[in-house]
């Protein structure tokens, strides 16, 4: 089983994004995301001071949180979701809202948990452990470290072989594939892999 996580601001196309069988829990302001969309919620986690309809949680199972509160309602709701044994969790938006605090505290929940990624319009994000990773990803696929690792890049424009990546090297940006398949070796460490749409 999947859970998504719907975190404010949400993609376009969830339908297109939620795969059966899946629990999906709204993550606040995402309650009314969803309602829009037509997406059924198993759940809504938040403390609702962005919800601009509150009539929404009548009818459905819901956590109220405190507003003053040390996590984030997307960590409480991922924290809850993790009790759940689930096979992975997307956190789907939650990038690119009026506030870049909080699409940096996302990312640092794919950076802090395995087995979480996210999904907005243009990019999905990924951490990789050590191991060997394929793609046939066409658009930019950008890499940098969680921890520092040792990676190593074939089929790609710009193949690595056997790379330091630090946390704060940058080189892994806007690299493509040049073959159908691409591999992402990782050696050592961790790393953020950042897939991004070329619409250009």
């Amino acid at each position: 089983m999947y859970v998504y996580l719907i975190v404010h601001p949400v993609p376009n196309n969830l339908n297109q994004i939620i795969k059966k069988p899946a629990y999906v829990i709204a993550v606040d302001q995402g309650l009314f995301d969803a309602y829009k969309q037509g997406i059924h919620v198993d759940l809504a986690i938040g403390d609702f001071d962005s919800l601009k309809d509150k009539s929404l949680l009548e009818n459905i199972q819901s956590i109220h949180l405190d507003p003053v509160k040390d996590l984030t309602d997307t960590e409480s709701a991922l924290l809850h979701a993790q009790t759940l044994k689930p096979d992975h969790i997307y956190i789907v938006g939650g990038l690119g809202g009026a506030r870049f605090e909080h699409s940096y505290a996302n990312l640092l929940l794919v950076q802090a948990n395995n087995c979480v990624s996210i999904i907005s319009d243009n990019t999905k994000i990924v951490k990789y452990i050590q191991g060997i990773h394929q793609t046939t990803f066409k658009g930019y696929i950008n890499v940098f470290a969680s921890m520092d690792a040792i990676i190593s890049l074939k089929g790609f424009k710009f193949d690595l072989n056997r790379y330091k990546l630090n946390k704060l090297d940058r080189l892994g940006i806007s690299n493509e594939l040049i073959l159908e398949n691409g591999t992402i070796e990782v050696i050592k460490g961790e790393v953020i892999v950042m897939y991004s749409k070329n619409e250009q």
